[in-house]
């Protein structure tokens, strides 16, 4: 954008339109008239010329400066001419002949898909209706009289008097001539007509000459604040960021408006990107993993419309999943494989991942010199004796449960349809839920062929390739498997990114027999406390019901799903709030509570640096378990310093 376009933009630019203020100035008024462009509707796009470069996309580069110098020597040819406005007709005259009607098309076309209701003024103007005033139309527009009715139907705009437009009527706003016409027509007293614009000298100062009340409202509001919402340096930027700022919701939820404008995007993109790489692999039917893939299959479902690939909803976890396979490699290693997970793992979680209840085993704890609360360090677990000896002991119940939660497993599987040619759908990132489905399948002899779709997949994927297997994994944001220079973007956030994803039910711990059918046996959802939802559960609820809004929005709009959109555009805004946390970043999300491998930890709550100072060892085991490491530094130090470059370089230390 040119610097003269800046400041111009930044003149005409002003907070949200509030519609019920707005009508308050309007009600003592007879009759009120509206602006139609950047008044009743709005575009998708920054600027008007902007239209112009999107034909571009269908009829050749070099169409916008033509058709913005055709018009402006159309305005010069006026001059002599006697009239005051330019028609189409006037303006694609200085295209050859054989392509104007096309282009006129085109370009009405590309008009009538960015146009969208100006929600607020739409607002004023029904309730004008409703309280009996009269209301007219007032534009400075070159478009035809009939198209520019069609487009006010469309949005809705109707019984009105009557409609005055440039270009049919030989009159303009800019010299007051559209206004005086209106009042002598219409036979009104001036000083009894308000009239709403966003021009300051065709909108609000002309018709103020002639005694008519004005009102100018901003040509550009921001209805919604959000990180990277400047970035217009592409036209599919500029739509997308124009398109959410025009149809967010009216509220003033924080976490509705974060769902809405950064994690809507991302699901939006996700869908479609699944569904290509579907449709390429040949692949008919997707499985949707809980928890995770609950709101990416609801986004899925609601951006796809292709009844020739079948999507399911199947309820299984890492637990329900690992629990049953541990009877045919119950080794040391291979239980702590398939439970180590995070930098620091408790003894409680172990038993967990095994199915089994750590309270019936204190005997066998104390004999080792264990407790519930014992913590494990990962990189030195593997060589613990004690609890190596300790798991030899129980080497019996761990095979007894097993085959219980194995027998259960498969009938589930059977019964939901898991077998042939399908695709899983989760958040990722190694792959270990497509193994554990793998080696089940196997072991029951059924045919599959198993492709994994997930949000990342991270370099530690080879870890899940045992015993001959080539997982297909692919990543949408990330993917180590295909791309060994790939770059994990949200592993100094994962705790923030993965809490955006949960369903609002608990883990499925294994299965059981319930009327004839299996169904998943769940635990009690973390985000409910005495029977009643947490304000962290609110929060989530809000993220993702307006990140579902925004994709069913989307799901409409007919020009977005015709730019391709980079996964790491859409991410972006997320991305810097994981990584780049400001203090309204840490407000929102820093202490909301976060459930893993049974830990429980706020995402970035340091105790403070006078308490480090005094227990250095805390500050290490804190900032291990928290699962938001640039958002914990950040709250800590409290200063602007360049904290992803501090978390990698601590990576590379490990």
């Amino acid at each position: 954008m040119s610097f003269k376009s800046t400041v111009q933009k930044k003149l005409n630019s002003g907070s949200s339109i509030n519609a019920d203020e707005l009508y308050l100035k309007i009600k003592p008024y007879k009759y009120v008239s509206f602006d139609i462009f950047d008044t009743l509707v709005k575009r998708n796009v920054e600027n008007p010329t902007d239209v112009f470069r999107l034909m571009e996309r269908i009829v050749g580069k070099g169409f916008a400066d033509k058709r913005i110098r055709a018009e402006r020597e159309a305005r010069k040819g006026l001059v002599n001419s006697g009239r005051k406005e330019v028609t189409m007709e006037d303006i694609y005259s200085y295209f050859p002949a054989s392509e104007r009607k096309k282009l006129k098309d085109l370009e009405l076309n590309t008009e009538f898909q960015l146009l969208i209701p100006n929600r607020p003024v739409i607002d004023v103007y029904n309730r004008c209706l409703k309280e009996g005033k009269t209301v007219f139309i007032t534009s400075d527009m070159y478009w035809p009289q009939e198209t520019t009715e069609r487009l006010l139907e469309k949005i809705g705009v109707v019984s009105y008097k009557r409609l005055y437009l440039s270009s049919s009527r030989q009159a303009v706003k800019s010299d007051g001539s559209l206004f005086t016409l209106l009042v002598n027509t219409e036979h009104i007293n001036s000083r009894e007509l308000i009239h709403i614009g966003d021009s300051k000298a065709g909108d609000y100062a002309e018709p103020q000459k002639l005694g008519v009340k004005a009102i100018q409202i901003p040509r550009y509001t921001k209805n919604i604040k959000y990180r990277g919402d400047e970035n217009y340096s592409s036209l599919r930027m500029n739509y997308l960021n124009t398109f959410i700022n025009n149809v967010v919701p009216c509220t003033n939820d924080p976490y509705y408006k974060f769902g809405f404008a950064q994690f809507g995007k991302v699901l939006w993109g996700y869908a479609h990107w699944i569904h290509d790489v579907a449709k390429e692999k040949g692949i008919t039917k997707l499985f949707f993993l809980a928890r995770d893939g609950y709101i990416m299959k609801k986004a899925y479902d609601i951006c796809v419309e292709d009844h020739s690939i079948e999507t399911k909803y199947l309820e299984v976890s890492r637990r329900s999943l690992r629990g049953p396979i541990l009877w045919m490699d119950y080794s040391f290693e291979t239980i702590l494989n398939m439970v180590v997970n995070a930098k620091l793992v408790s003894i409680e979680s172990i038993f967990d991942g095994l199915g089994m209840d750590i309270d019936r085993y204190q005997e066998q704890l104390d004999q080792y010199g264990f407790h519930r609360d014992t913590i494990f360090d990962r990189r030195t677990i593997f060589l613990d004796e004690k609890l190596k000896q300790l798991l030899t002991d129980l080497t019996t119940d761990i095979i007894e449960n097993s085959k219980k939660e194995y027998s259960l497993l498969t009938e589930y599987l059977k019964q939901e349809g898991v077998l042939g040619k399908f695709g899983i759908v989760d958040i990722g990132y190694a792959g270990s839920m497509q193994r554990y489905l793998t080696q089940t399948l196997n072991k029951l002899e059924i045919q599959h062929q198993i492709t994994g779709f997930y949000l990342g997949v991270a370099d530690f994927y080879k870890k899940n390739e045992v015993d001959g297997l080539d997982l297909d994994l692919n990543g949408y944001l990330f993917d180590f498997k295909h791309n060994p220079h790939a770059v994990d973007c949200r592993s100094s956030f994962v705790g923030l990114f993965e809490t955006l994803f949960l369903e609002q039910g608990g883990s499925v711990k294994r299965y059981k027999s319930e009327n004839g059918r299996v169904v998943a046996e769940r635990y009690p959802y973390e985000y409910f406390k005495d029977g009643k939802p947490t304000e962290d559960y609110l929060k989530i609820k809000e993220i993702q019901h307006g990140a579902i809004d925004f994709v069913s929005i989307a799901a409409r709009d007919s020009l977005l799903s015709k730019f391709k959109y980079k996964p790491s555009e859409l991410f972006a805004g997320i991305y810097e709030t994981g990584t780049d946390p400001n203090s309204y970043d840490l407000k929102l999300f820093a202490d909301m509570e976060f459930y893993d491998e049974g830990i429980t930890q706020r995402l970035a709550a340091p105790k403070g640096m006078t308490h480090y100072i005094l227990h250095k060892n805390e500050l290490k085991n804190d900032f291990l378990q928290c699962r938001w490491k640039t958002g914990f530094m950040k709250r800590l130090l409290k200063v602007n310093l360049p904290y992803q470059k501090m978390y990698l370089a601590l990576q590379r230390l490990r």
